[in-house]
């Protein structure tokens, strides 16, 4: 059985729950949870830890390259003579580098262009990320809100675009009848993200959350998590 820990992120004062171990350490090497961040086994009836003092996790903190120490180099004296070769003073340019840096260049853009194709809304940089957006099988909730102000919600699997019956829904009850319909076609309890708009409160994301939770309970929802950088209008 893996282990699972409840993670307290303290600068947002959050609590995420029964996270696998694997996600914690994944948390830790890129950043999203801190020194100072504290956790606990799940189920286990004990007093939280800093996760600098947990020994399983602290050598997974992320080390910023200012916070290493480095010795400086001593230089080296070497003894080389440059000479100038006949073909130096050649005005051809090597156009070889140039071709590289374009095609690198096109396939990059392809790339974008094809992600950005995925999902209707554009989310922004995460803050507290979980490895759900690598899980091929994910189920995705994406929040935005219309020019109008209108909040709308759309339902994707996996990387694939929403379906038409999954797109544009105008309510959360609409968006829950149509989630409740995509858990059923699972034979095992998916993973379920949220992709909210930066620009929309955080409560858009809270009451999803608080449905999930009550699916995962359920045993419908194995995980879920957010990749959203909230903004309190």
């Amino acid at each position: 059985m893996s282990l699972h820990f409840d993670v307290w992120f303290l600068t947002a004062n959050q609590i995420y729950k029964a996270v696998p171990f694997t996600v914690v350490t994944d948390w830790a090497e890129q950043g999203r949870v801190g020194a100072e961040d504290k956790l606990r086994p799940t189920g286990v009836d004990t007093a939280w830890m800093r996760v600098a003092d947990h020994p399983q996790i602290r050598d997974f903190l992320f080390v910023r390259p200012a916070e290493r120490r480095t010795e400086p180099l001593e230089p080296i004296a070497l003894d080389v003579g440059w000479r100038t070769r006949p073909d130096d003073d050649d005005d051809d340019v090597d156009m070889i580098p140039l071709i590289d840096i374009s095609l690198v260049l096109l396939i990059f853009f392809m790339m974008t262009a094809a992600v950005a194709t995925v999902s209707p809304i554009a989310v922004p940089d995460m803050k507290h990320a979980s490895t759900l957006a690598k899980d091929a099988n994910a189920v995705t909730v994406d929040i935005d809100r219309r020019s109008s102000g209108e909040i709308i919600y759309h339902l994707r699997l996996g990387n694939a675009a929403p379906a038409p019956e999954d797109a544009n829904l105008l309510t959360r009850e609409q968006l829950l009848t149509r989630l409740d319909a995509r858990l059923g076609e699972y034979r095992t309890p998916p993973e379920v993200r949220i992709a909210c708009n930066k620009e929309l409160p955080r409560v858009q994301v809270r009451d999803v959350a608080r449905e999930l939770d009550k699916r995962k309970q359920a045993g419908k929802v194995a995980y879920y998590g957010a990749e959203v950088n909230e903004v309190t209008p």
